[in-house]
């Protein structure tokens, strides 16, 4: 009976520190994950020179036949989403940010480009989710594959989240990756390509 008894505390308390093990990492974000403050100025000058250097690059006059590269870096992209994306969702696409999402970061690697932010499990819960996906754009199309979850540092099954991956794939699927400009002309985007630290669009100006 005390052999039982030692037994059942011992598997008590593995279990126990078991589920804090989990809990802990579940609250811990992944080392990459720091979103910057659009409120310092240098962060809020690299948006401003991230958008405003995409924009000319898009809209600038080139040959029907030419195929133009652009290399975005993390930096400039995440300075950008700390303080323009809930503007620029609002005001071009006629959709809020979620007010259960909060301080979105990107995070590029040769395998993938990783999404992360605060999402609200529960109320006054918000945990750090990322998930990895894959991009990939062939015959005007683009094909976008989840690679990974985490919740936190604690990896999560993509089985879990099977209905919403498959949904999330069916809307991108749907995605025409061409860019209308105001002058009637179309950039496509051909390929995109992911280095350590930036993403490479490869791109060609249609004319009208």
């Amino acid at each position: 009976m005390k052999k039982l008894l030692i037994i059942f505390v011992c598997g008590t308390v593995l279990l126990l520190s078991a589920i804090g093990v989990i809990t802990w990492f579940s609250w811990q974000p992944l080392e990459w994950y720091a979103p910057p403050d659009y409120s310092l100025p240098e962060i809020k000058k690299l948006a401003d020179r991230a958008e405003y250097r995409l924009n000319e690059e898009f809209h600038k006059v080139r040959p029907s036949n030419e195929t133009w590269r652009i290399r975005i870096t993390e930096e400039a992209m995440n300075a950008w989403l700390s303080g323009r994306l809930e503007g620029w969702l609002t005001h071009d696409q006629e959709i809020e940010l979620p007010s259960e999402i909060d301080k979105p970061q990107v995070h590029v690697t040769p395998e993938g480009i990783w999404f992360a932010a605060m999402v609200q499990i529960e109320d006054n819960d918000f945990r750090p989710v990322a998930i990895q996906l894959s991009v990939d754009i062939k015959n005007g199309s683009a094909t976008v594959a989840p690679v990974a979850i985490r919740l936190g540092k604690l990896p999560i099954p993509l089985s879990v989240f099977e209905d919403v991956v498959q949904d999330a794939q069916s809307r991108v699927d749907e995605l025409d990756p061409l860019v209308p400009l105001m002058d009637d002309r179309e950039v496509e985007i051909q390929d995109v390509a992911f280095e350590e630290g930036a993403i490479v669009l490869t791109c060609k100006t249609s004319l009208p």
